[in-house]
């Protein structure tokens, strides 16, 4: 794929993202709940299932050659229920394991992609004093969640959702972003 050009990878990668649609399209939703509201949980749950297939993490980043690629959602997350639909997928040779916890003992054990809920906001600064960071793709979607220490920021503009990555973060975290991922993005460097 090296020699193809981003709008023709694009193109092979959107029937694969036709069908992570369709699945979280179909997946349970509580009948009272707002349409635009479950639109945009779907959005970010696919943000998140999109990052692990754009990023790469060494070999020493798990354990062994079978270990899964764990994602785990800590405190507070709404589309969490989106992303249970995913979990078991496999993502290049690995099988992602979708970890739901609100237990900080059970993330500090090792996490590859890890959203941290709209609930640990106020506690980021020492979140990411404590946490190990090595491998590690942290994400969130709270105002200055890049710049505080995480490597992926997803937001919320008038009509629609970006995102923001924090390249150095990401670098010092061990992680290799695709070319294509961080043309889409805004990038930012801080420590």
């Amino acid at each position: 794929m090296a020699g193809l050009s981003a709008r023709h990878r694009v193109r092979k990668i959107l029937p694969a993202l036709g069908m992570v649609l369709l699945l979280l399209a179909t997946s349970s939703v509580r009948a009272d709940t707002d349409l635009e509201l479950v639109k945009e949980y779907q959005v970010k749950a696919l943000f998140l299932y999109n990052f692990a297939n754009f990023v790469e993490w060494p070999d020493n980043a798990f354990e062994n050659p079978g270990s899964p690629l764990k994602m785990c959602l800590y405190g507070a997350v709404p589309f969490g229920e989106f992303l249970d639909v995913v979990n078991g997928a496999q993502i290049r040779s690995r099988f992602l394991q979708v970890i739901r916890t609100t237990d900080y003992n059970k993330i500090k054990s090792g996490c590859h992609i890890l959203f941290v809920g709209i609930d640990q906001v106020g506690e980021l600064e020492s979140f990411f004093s404590n946490f190990n960071h090595l491998f590690v793709l942290s994400i969130g979607n709270t105002q200055d969640f890049a710049r505080k220490g995480g490597v992926v920021n997803i937001l919320r503009t008038r009509d629609q959702q970006q995102f923001e990555i924090n390249l150095s973060k990401a670098m010092e975290s061990g992680l290799l972003i695709n070319s294509d991922l961080l043309s889409l993005a805004r990038i930012i460097n801080e420590r």
